[in-house]
């Protein structure tokens, strides 16, 4: 028997549970193709065996075949392996996995936004000039640039969310929420700019009785406070690893907000303490807190005008391949106009970066 499974790579768990279901029926895997997405399966008994998909090595590790694992399939770096022992000690790591996922992600993301910026608008102005040159309207040639990047948006939107999911699994930035209790909220624009001021913001707020609960981009959300004293963090970090949130909540620290990326990865902390106690800190070193502000001042500036220059690119490439008016009203002229926004968004975040780092520096000289 033979089953062909879309996108199975970006779907393990369910793909795991999948292959177990058919092992019960007594359908075991032989073979897996990993460019057509075929499973091979032949028909023997039935039994129950844990299964797990392992990415990165084409052998066995000893550790894995001391507690049971047994490899069923081989595809590449792909390698299906399975467990019919009744207490399983040792499950193999899926940080090879994880990062393959998130690599794919931002890949998608990126061929997605260039598509959108560059080629998108010539292939739809092909299909204008080959309508205006034959007699009957031909709507495909249309429709074909519309429908291909919609195809790319619904990949890539699947993909980041199945890396997403891997990401809270694999490293626990689950925020713990309260139901039940009167909350407020309140908005503060480019905060991740000035995390010092941030974080004296925020321990203010308990001293006004109100504990943070959880962060929506520029929304902060408090409920009233358990703890009389809480000390925060508002941290930034170029890359993190599996082990970093997990590190933190074993010295006390619980984790409050995490940004979407562990690339240029934001992050906001609470511990509370008692009154006499010496308050929380990641580091009570000034020139390691100078050090890490410079480090989000230039990470964060140079994404910025990263940014600019693709838009200026693409502005540029949008401009030469037409003699018509700038802003005309036309797709093109539209897409110029989403592209002149776009590029004072990031001028004026660029401005809200350099003015946030001096403010943080004059302030830690006051602190």
């Amino acid at each position: 028997m033979k089953k062909m499974r879309w996108l199975w790579s970006y779907r393990i768990d369910s793909t795991e549970i999948w292959l177990e279901d058919l092992m019960a029926k007594g359908f075991h895997l032989k073979s897996l193709n990993r460019f057509s997405r075929i499973f091979t399966f032949e028909h023997e008994d039935s039994i129950e065996k844990k299964v797990r998909i392992h990415y990165g090595e084409k052998t066995l590790a000893p550790k894995l075949a001391s507690a049971g694992w047994e490899s069923a399939v081989v595809s590449g770096k792909w390698q299906v392996i399975t467990n019919e022992t009744a207490e399983i000690s040792i499950f193999p790591s899926k940080d090879q996995l994880f990062k393959r996922t998130r690599l794919h992600a931002y890949m998608y993301l990126l061929v997605s936004t260039f598509y959108l910026s560059s080629y998108l608008s010539f292939l739809f102005l092909f299909g204008i000039i080959l309508n205006i040159s034959s007699e009957n309207f031909q709507i495909g040639p249309l429709l074909v640039p519309i429908i291909i990047y919609m195809g790319m948006i619904a990949l890539t939107i699947f993909v980041f969310n199945a890396y997403r999911k891997f990401e809270k699994q694999l490293l626990g930035t689950n925020v713990l929420k309260k139901s039940g209790t009167r909350k407020i909220r309140r908005i503060r624009p480019a905060w991740m700019y000035e995390p010092l001021r941030t974080t004296i913001w925020l321990e203010e707020m308990v001293e006004r009785g109100y504990e943070l609960e959880s962060v929506f981009a520029t929304i902060f959300t408090f409920r009233p406070k358990d703890k009389d004293n809480i000390a925060y963090e508002v941290v930034f970090e170029p890359k993190i690893n599996a082990n970093y949130f997990q590190l933190h909540k074993d010295f006390g620290w619980e984790l409050k907000y995490t940004s979407n990326i562990t690339w240029l990865n934001y992050t906001i902390w609470g511990m509370p303490y008692e009154q006499g106690e010496e308050k929380p800190a990641f580091s009570y070193d000034e020139r390691e807190r100078r050090k890490v502000a410079k480090k989000a001042f230039f990470m964060n500036c140079g994404m910025a005008i990263f940014i600019l220059l693709i838009c200026a690119q693409s502005i540029y490439m949008n401009t030469i391949v037409t003699d018509s008016s700038f802003l005309e009203w036309s797709y093109m002229g539209v897409i110029r106009v989403m592209l002149i926004g776009m590029s004072m968004l990031w001028f004026f975040l660029l401005v809200r970066i350099v003015l946030g780092y001096r403010k943080e520096l004059k302030f830690m000289g006051e602190c």
